[in-house]
């Protein structure tokens, strides 16, 4: 079935998902162009249980809503977040699971997490930021309607080489 058939919903994360999501999350896969290293069992339950009251583990003033997406049939495809800072800037992230990649999903749960941010807060616009060399990402990013904003040069060093940051950002 094709991915824009689908119906994904959101399930808000919380401490209880880290057990079910560990082996998804700590796929090296994931980190390819990310500065992160790939969490311990211990780093996601916390920070999952951060997500479920809201609010960011190193940053006291943000809003942190994170959700995992889920298929019909109950597969974990991807988690998304959205952090919104006191200034009303606002981010957004995402990462698809291995084996649900490059299948149209990660537009889908984005655009729903985008929804259910409007409704609750009056953002004006919404970030992302993404390494120059990940296209999966700025091609979902695009399809989202974010346009390039702004370069970052040679802002983050993924396996010891720099790389460019590009912010795109969406007009709500």
């Amino acid at each position: 079935m094709a991915a824009d058939a689908v119906i994904l919903r959101l399930e808000k994360l919380t401490e209880q998902h880290a057990e079910i999501l560990y082996s998804c999350i700590s796929n090296p896969h994931l980190y390819e162009y990310l500065e992160d290293q790939i969490p311990t069992f211990m780093e996601v339950k916390q920070k999952f249980k951060f997500a479920a009251l809201e609010k960011s583990p190193d940053n006291e003033t943000m809003i942190w809503l994170k959700w995992v997406a889920i298929t019909p049939q109950n597969q974990y495809v991807g988690v998304v977040e959205i952090g919104i800072f006191d200034d009303q800037y606002a981010e957004i992230g995402f990462m698809t699971f291995v084996g649900f990649q490059n299948q149209g999903y990660a537009k889908i749960y984005s655009s729903l997490a985008i929804a259910e941010a409007e409704q609750r807060f009056s953002l004006c616009t919404l970030h992302a930021s993404v390494n120059e060399c990940n296209i999966a990402s700025r091609k979902v990013v695009e399809k989202l309607g974010f346009k390039l904003y702004k370069v970052n040069r040679n802002a983050e060093c993924i396996k010891g080489k720099l790389s460019d940051e590009f912010i795109y950002r969406l007009t709500l």
